[in-house]
C-alpha cells in the first residue's frame, strides 16, 4: 500500500457543516478512506491555505481520487491536492539509471 498526504479546503457548505453540525471528521475520513480498502493514519483541521490535511495508506492513486471527488460531487470540498509519498532510495536508484544529456548551445 502506498501512503498519501492529501490537503482540502472545504467549500462554503462544507465549512457550514464545519461550524455548525455535529459530526466528528476525523471519523468520517476514516469511513470515507475505508471505504476504498485503506486506512487513516492521521487527520488535522490546519490553519493557512489549507482547511485539512490527511495522511492515508491506500492501494492506489486512483482510490483516492474518487475520495475526492465523492467530496467535491457532495459539494462539501472546493480543493484537494493529494500528494504520493515515495521511496528516497528508489528515487535515487532511478535517477543514477537516467541517462540524460542537457541542450547546448
Amino acid at each position: 500500500m502506498a501512503i498519501f498526504v492529501s490537503l482540502g479546503v472545504y467549500s462554503q457548505k462544507g465549512a457550514d457543516g464545519i461550524i455548525n453540525g455535529s459530526s466528528n471528521r476525523r471519523v468520517a475520513m476514516e469511513k470515507l478512506v475505508g471505504s476504498v480498502g485503506g486506512k487513516l493514519i492521521d487527520y488535522h483541521i490546519t490553519r493557512g491555505k489549507y482547511d485539512f490535511v490527511m495522511i492515508t495508506e491506500v492501494d492506489s492513486f486512483e482510490a483516492m481520487a474518487a475520495c475526492a471527488l465523492k467530496a467535491k460531487a457532495a459539494g462539501t470540498l472546493s480543493e484537494a491536492i493529494t500528494l504520493e509519498s515515495v521511496d528516497l532510495d528508489k528515487v535515487r536508484d532511478m535517477g543514477n539509471k537516467v541517462d540524460f544529456s542537457p541542450p547546448t548551445v
